[in-house]
């Protein structure tokens, strides 16, 4: 069975329009997209990328530039000697030149050499830092780092064989329009066939029914948004498509086990212990 697709919640921008941070633990982020851009440099790492459907292993020098509503999963296993650099950004820091390139497809670059290598790890550190300067070598560098991707790395025609254009765009659109009356009369009507013959591309391309994937995808955002955020219980449920807050209390439990407010609490202990 196939995991569900979700927005990546946490907003790694912070409200910056550029964001950096080193990681050396094991991760498992489960298949996401986000409406920013990303890229995620691998030193000595172990594990795997996937990308549209398409896996992509982790070797010891890699980079993964990825575009908003790329669908990627990321799996590393502990190495003592590894990490990984997660370059968050928004088109604002880009140059004008370099955005319509750079939003056309994701690219992968293996062997990632010296120069690129040492930018992004002086990326890191002016990010961290108080230079007077700070916000142009942050630009100044991200648009080397990002020409230099463009000029050796490799662009992806990742799109999954497994996932049929129709059932992708619908995810898309479920996934942008998460309060919105969802049914399969939207997508029958939408692509013009038959709500027989969706459900059929659906199954095959998840491996589940279009409504067991649009429940886990509603669960997925309203456990989200219970967690990062602090809005009233009945707007998250009206947020993530329910019609009525018993509707929405009556499904959260089906799924967790817990009512919302009972999910809401348990991460807010965990939270005040951490």
């Amino acid at each position: 069975m196939s995991s569900p697709i979700y927005k990546f919640e946490r907003d790694m921008l912070k409200g910056e329009v550029l964001h950096v941070q080193r990681k050396r633990d094991t991760n498992w982020y489960k298949r996401h997209w986000h409406n920013y851009f990303e890229i995620i440099y691998y030193k000595n790492c172990e594990g795997h990328c996937s990308l549209n459907g398409v896996e992509y292993p982790l070797r010891e020098s890699c980079l993964f530039f990825l575009t908003p509503k790329d669908f990627h999963e990321i799996v590393t296993h502990e190495r003592p000697d590894s990490y990984s650099l997660i370059i968050s950004f928004s088109e604002q820091i880009v140059d004008r030149k370099l955005l319509d390139v750079l939003t056309e497809k994701p690219i992968v670059l293996y062997g990632v050499p010296e120069r690129p290598a040492d930018r992004i790890e002086e990326l890191y550190e002016v990010f961290r830092g108080t230079s007077p300067y700070r916000e142009q070598l942050l630009k100044h560098l991200l648009n080397s780092i990002l020409i230099d991707i463009l000029e050796r790395g490799r662009p992806i025609d990742a799109v999954s064989k497994q996932i049929h254009p129709i059932v992708r765009e619908s995810i898309l659109y479920m996934l942008t329009n998460p309060a919105s009356p969802i049914t399969l009369d939207t997508f029958s009507e939408k692509f013009g066939i038959t709500k027989t013959y969706f459900s059929h591309l659906f199954h095959n391309s998840t491996g589940v029914s279009f409504k067991q994937y649009l429940t886990s995808l509603r669960m997925e955002y309203a456990k989200q948004m219970l967690t990062e955020k602090e809005p009233p219980i009945i707007d998250v449920g009206f947020e993530c498509g329910f019609l009525t807050p018993s509707q929405f209390s009556r499904s959260f439990k089906a799924h967790t086990g817990m009512t919302p407010s009972e999910y809401r609490a348990k991460k807010g202990q965990r939270r005040e212990k951490n």
